[in-house]
């Protein structure tokens, strides 16, 4: 494995950590303007309280990230030791970072769902794209579409 490679496998992880950790972060800040939606719609003043717990959910979460991080360094780092010295060709992905991250986004997106109250309006938008998806033309669409680059 020659230098050049080695870089693009590592920016190839840094974006894919630099999504994970932004994904986590818009989902907090949409859970939070949820939140605040919700007490306005209730007539419940804002407090200091409400803001202090989202930024502790914030730490919490992010330290949670950074020790599934961490751990994929350790795991990257083998990945590109093995691909030195082996024949071995592994993709060097952070997967239990996005891991991490996509389960955090499902919590984020559950309690949006219930600062809401549309749960019933978003999974009846997902039985229409589901639907959607499982049309025969639309799935040649997206075909042809995903193709043009080829």
């Amino acid at each position: 494995m020659d230098y050049s490679e080695f870089m693009k496998g590592a920016a190839m992880v840094c974006c894919v950590l630099a999504a994970d950790y932004a994904g986590v972060l818009a989902a907090l800040l949409a859970d939070l303007r949820s939140g605040i939606s919700r007490a306005r719609r209730e007539g419940r003043p804002l407090t200091s309280r409400g803001y202090r717990d989202t930024v502790d959910k914030a730490g919490r979460y992010y330290i949670t990230l950074f020790a599934m991080t961490a751990i994929d360094a350790m795991i990257v780092a083998a990945v590109f030791f093995l691909r030195h010295y082996t024949d071995l060709n592994l993709p060097p992905l952070p997967l239990f970072t996005t891991a991490g991250a996509i389960g955090l986004g499902v919590i984020e997106l559950k309690s949006i769902m219930e600062n809401t109250r549309s749960g019933d309006s978003l999974k009846d938008a997902a039985k229409t794209l589901k639907r959607l998806f499982e049309d025969e033309e639309v799935r040649q669409i997206a075909e042809k579409l995903l193709n043009i680059n080829k």
